[in-house]
């Protein structure tokens, strides 16, 4: 349902009242429209069929010497009768001439009598052999059938009135015959079959051609002013229909809020109650008192502030810039209401997290191209009726835009263009030595200005030296992205009020991540600030040193430190995450179980008291058995869920850890294919090429259109949805849930112009 014109004036209730009736008037007016239109397409069809049917009879008759008459032309009557006089042969000698190779006894017995009977129609071409055996067998063999295909398509009318005739191919017969008992029987053979019969006679075909071509002509001047008339009135309806679709809908939509309202008897009022925006509250103060005087009514209406434990929905506004991404977290659950919204986070980590895996400037440029194409058309394609595929790359233009800007930005840190190295700035790495040869590399002592130095590029140990980087980077953004998951629970904590949440929650939750993958992290930036070489020391083993803390604590294995008193730092993170797991565990059960005792230790209220004085059963024993159940189960509950979490949380912290790496992974993945692809295609064949100037810059051209083919396919199809499906699984499941609970009840107001794109949804 498209919306409506602003300018356009809204129906009246009364123009809505007498909407039905009009309706169905129109129905009623189209319905005999089309009945007619149907009842002068079977008489076109008929006459069609008949001048069809005048042409086998010239061939047979005449031996298809009968001049052709146009409708443009037509011919005076002396013209007609010469050319009747001309045609004096008659019907026996054309049979009994065929009879020498078709049968002369059968046709000598048919001029015997003295009398031919004629049978002739359009038959449809499926039914046209089962007709013509049917006829040599009631005959007996004494007839001729002369049965020709009809070159176009013909009407066959249903037997249902309701269905529409549909066009099948036909052929047009002549059957020559002697008796009239046959003749009956012919004729319920041919209408059983659906065959439509019409009169031929032996003389007057051209008068009847003439005659039957200017009814035809006339017909179809009929059927073009029906369909015309048709055409005008479908389409007054259809330029009626979208205002009468919206008013219907604004009916409906008003109505079914109507019903919502409830009657109070006392003080004769209507009261409605619902949700709005705080913000919004005196501007539906003001909106009711305008209505109230505009309608004439001498009260005002009165709007109270309910207090109220109902739930209550959750309200995200968002522009076209921020619907992309909160429509990724709205799809995993809606926010609770009061909750952090984890949309807010993913306009920066979902792009960046997808940059690291898709960082590449030239890749990225490309999808930045696209991204401005659906932004800079914006305004076109909301218009516009797009598929599901492309309504979803429409509707996340804004992602992309960002995932773009992101990948290009991590392609400059990776120095990588299509694969191809930058070398904006000078290398601090130098090559001394023979060309070919083992050559010796000289540092200068300086950093280069961004990024990657483009030397490691040609190094011999590139893919350790990538390997490395990129999986450290990968372990540094997941274990910040998920301490600030641990953050965000301590707000919500803070926002409900729950202490408990707070110190045998979070204070547990943080203490055993940061001990442990903190640590990590530590170790990781430590080690990258260490000049090994310059020390000449070894640099220790970041996962043996991990896996020698729980092995073996308090003792340390690799050959040097990190940091002086570094095991008895690990004794002391490894104590503290010990602890934390019991912290998290325990006392949430044992309070609520001191909550339940202390509940069953208060005296019960007065009516309480009051039910058990009067021997309700509800308050006898089996109401108290009934109550220590319920009790029981809650406490029951507590337990198991609060089991489940801290095993949850602590094996999650490894898993979701580890699951970070795909950061490295589908990084290394997409930079290895787009170096295969440049190296086996460009450098190889293209810039490798040995053949004279013209076929070369063929070969150039032909190479480039199938690397460039490669990238778009491969690249920017298969790796970008990949990467965009990783990040996606890192937002739900890595960050996402260490606070979110998505099971809020999104805000749906009441407005008008929401119901085109409600009823589309």
């Amino acid at each position: 349902v498209r919306l409506r014109d602003e300018h356009a004036p809204l129906m009246s209730r009364t123009q809505l009242a007498g909407l039905d009736g009009e309706l169905r008037s129109l129905e009623r007016e189209i319905a005999d429209m089309k009945a007619e239109e149907r009842r002068v397409l079977l008489v076109a069809n008929g006459l069609r069929e008949n001048l069809h049917l005048l042409r086998l009879g010239a061939t047979v008759y005449d031996g298809g010497t009968e001049a052709v008459v146009e409708a443009e032309a037509w011919p005076t009557p002396s013209d007609i009768e010469l050319a009747e006089e001309r045609r004096s042969s008659s019907l026996r000698e054309g049979l009994l001439q065929q009879a020498g190779t078709t049968g002369a006894g059968a046709v000598g017995r048919m001029d015997a009598g003295g009398m031919l009977n004629l049978v002739a129609g359009v038959i449809s071409r499926s039914n046209a052999h089962q007709f013509e055996r049917l006829a040599h067998r009631l005959s007996r063999g004494n007839c001729m059938v002369y049965n020709e295909p009809i070159d176009e398509p013909l009407l066959l009318a249903s037997r249902d009135p309701r269905e529409e005739p549909a066009a099948v191919p036909k052929n047009a017969f002549l059957v020559f015959f002697s008796g009239e008992v046959l003749r009956a029987k012919l004729l319920k053979v041919a209408g059983h079959l659906s065959a439509t019969i019409y009169p031929l006679h032996e003389t007057g075909r051209l008068v009847a051609e003439s005659r039957i071509r200017r009814q035809l002509a006339e017909v179809q001047q009929v059927i073009a002013a029906t369909q015309a008339k048709l055409r005008d009135m479908l389409g007054s309806i259809g330029a009626s229909c979208d205002a009468w679709k919206y008013a219907l809908l604004r009916e409906q939509a008003t109505l079914h809020s109507l019903n919502l309202l409830s009657f109070d008897i006392k003080r004769a009022v209507f009261v409605a109650e619902g949700w709005l925006p705080t913000a919004e509250l005196e501007k539906v103060r003001t909106a009711l008192s305008l209505a109230a005087r505009k309608a004439g009514r001498g009260s005002s209406t009165i709007v109270n502030v309910l207090e109220t434990s109902a739930t209550h929905p959750t309200f995200l506004p968002t522009s076209d810039f921020t619907s992309g991404f909160q429509g990724l977290v709205n799809t995993y659950g809606t926010p609770r209401y009061g909750e952090v919204n984890p949309g807010c986070f993913a306009i920066v980590l979902f792009p960046f997290l997808f940059g690291i895996m898709f960082g590449d400037l030239g890749h990225g440029l490309l999808l930045l191209l696209l991204a401005g194409y659906l932004i800079r058309n914006e305004a076109a394609m909301k218009k516009q009726q797009l598929d599901d595929i492309m309504s979803m790359v429409f509707g996340g233009r804004y992602v992309l835009l960002l995932n773009a800007i992101c990948a290009m930005y991590v392609g400059l840190i990776y120095n990588e263009c299509f694969s191809v190295p930058l070398g904006l700035f000078d290398s601090v790495y130098t090559l001394q030595g023979v060309q070919g040869t083992d050559m010796e590399v000289q540092w200068n002592g300086g950093v280069y200005p961004f990024g990657v130095d483009p030397a490691w590029q040609r190094a011999g140990n590139k893919m350790t030296f990538f390997n490395s980087y990129k999986m450290k980077v990968s372990i540094v953004f997941g274990v910040a992205q998920m301490t600030l998951g641990l953050c965000c629970s301590l707000v919500n904590h803070i926002y409900y009020k729950d202490r408990r949440s707070i110190w045998f929650g979070f204070v547990p939750e943080i203490c055993f991540f940061l001990s442990i993958f903190g640590y990590l992290v530590f170790m990781i930036f430590a080690k990258w600030a260490t000049d090994w070489v310059g020390e000449a020391k070894r640099p220790p083993s970041l996962l043996n040193t991990l896996i020698a803390m729980f092995m073996s604590p308090g003792s340390y294995k690799e050959e040097d430190r990190i940091f002086a008193g570094q095991e008895h730092v690990q004794l002391l993170l490894l104590l503290i995450a010990f602890i934390s797991v019991p912290l998290l565990l325990l006392p949430k059960p044992i309070l609520a179980y001191l909550d339940m005792k202390k509940k069953a230790a208060q005296p019960l209220p007065r009516s309480e008291l009051d039910a058990v004085a009067e021997g309700s059963p509800a308050a006898g024993p089996s109401g108290e058995a009934e109550g220590e159940e319920q009790e029981g189960d809650g406490l029951a509950d507590v337990v198991v869920h609060q089991v489940i979490h801290t095993i949850e949380f602590v094996l999650g912290s490894i898993s979701n850890t580890a699951s970070y790496l795909r950061l490295w992974a589908l990084s290394l993945a997409h930079s290895q294919l787009s170096e295969l692809f440049w190296d086996k295609v460009m450098v190889a064949q293209a810039f490798g090429s040995k053949l004279p100037a013209p076929l070369h810059a063929a070969v150039v051209f032909f190479a480039f259109a199938v690397w460039f083919i490669l990238n778009l396919g491969v690249l920017m199809v298969m790796e970008n949805l990949s990467s965009f499906l990783h990040a996606l699984r890192l937002q739900w499941v890595e960050f996402q849930n260490k606070f979110y609970h998505g099971d809020g009840v999104m805000y749906k107001p009441f407005a008008y112009a929401k119901l085109g794109a409600a009823r589309d949804e």
